[in-house]
């Protein structure tokens, strides 16, 4: 039989055009293969779980920080939430959090602090679902779409670099597919044939209104110049008074 099934308890991996979570995460893994090599200096990762992407990172990385609370699918350095982060301001080369943002209560809360411990052109490195089923109920809190994101970065100072959407509309209709046919021991052996043909229509050419998963690169901009303070207007002069007028109060004030 073609059919192998996700493994269990769960844990990320880069699944083959068999197994039911194909469409989702053999983008994901490879975008993260591609990206992660170019890291540098010190990294911290956010929600890090067993550390899985820790190998990916390039031989310019002079420390790894791994950061999650502490669980028996978690293997953190160091314990702590997504906010506050117990680190110093720009501390770090680059941050990296992979579908962590939609389970956070608070997600410009999370982005905020991770902007804030990243050193100047330091680089945040992310994933977030755009579509995808609940899921660790009940910590599971949003989904992003592609302006959403654009506008919680400037909200936070960090400059996009590269915005990749990981599987259009085919490979986001295939993977919806996949999750239920799993669910079904005969219909499960169509989730290869299943993987096979949106992966072929996605490849063609999908639409990038409907997206399974988001990649973010963004850059935490150079601050800003300060923008002088504009000086006070000058209050004009006291208009002369006619011989024998009386005088008016509030003379500027033209609505008595």
């Amino acid at each position: 039989m073609l059919f192998r099934p996700t493994p269990d308890p769960y844990r990320p991996h880069r699944a083959t055009w068999r197994q039911p979570l194909y469409l989702h995460l053999a983008p994901l893994w490879d975008d993260l293969v591609e990206v992660l090599a170019d890291c540098s200096g010190r990294v911290l990762d956010i929600g890090c779980g067993m550390q899985p992407y820790r190998p990916m990172l390039g031989p310019g990385v002079s420390e790894y920080v791994g950061l999650d609370r502490e669980g028996t699918l978690t293997n953190p350095t160091v314990v702590a939430d997504a906010y506050p982060l117990p680190f110093e301001d720009a501390t770090f080369d680059a941050v990296l959090a992979t579908q962590v943002f939609e389970h956070v209560p608070e997600p410009e809360e999370a982005l905020s602090e991770a902007a804030r411990v990243l050193r100047v052109g330091g680089q945040l490195i992310f994933t977030v679902p755009g579509v995808w089923p609940t899921h660790e109920a009940p910590h599971d809190h949003w989904r992003y779409t592609r302006h959403g994101l654009l506008a919680l970065l400037a909200r936070h100072g960090l400059e996009l670099v590269e915005q990749r959407a990981q599987g259009g509309l085919w490979a986001t209709v295939g993977q919806m597919i996949n999750l239920e046919l799993q669910r079904y021991a005969v219909l499960r052996q169509l989730v290869p044939i299943s993987n096979l043909f949106f992966r072929a229509l996605d490849r063609l050419g999908a639409r990038h209104d409907l997206v399974l998963n988001w990649m973010i690169r963004a850059r935490r901009a150079v601050k800003p110049t300060p923008t002088p303070t504009p000086k006070p207007a000058q209050m004009s002069a006291p208009i002369p008074q006619t011989p024998g007028t009386p005088k008016r109060e509030n003379q500027g004030d033209t609505t008595r």
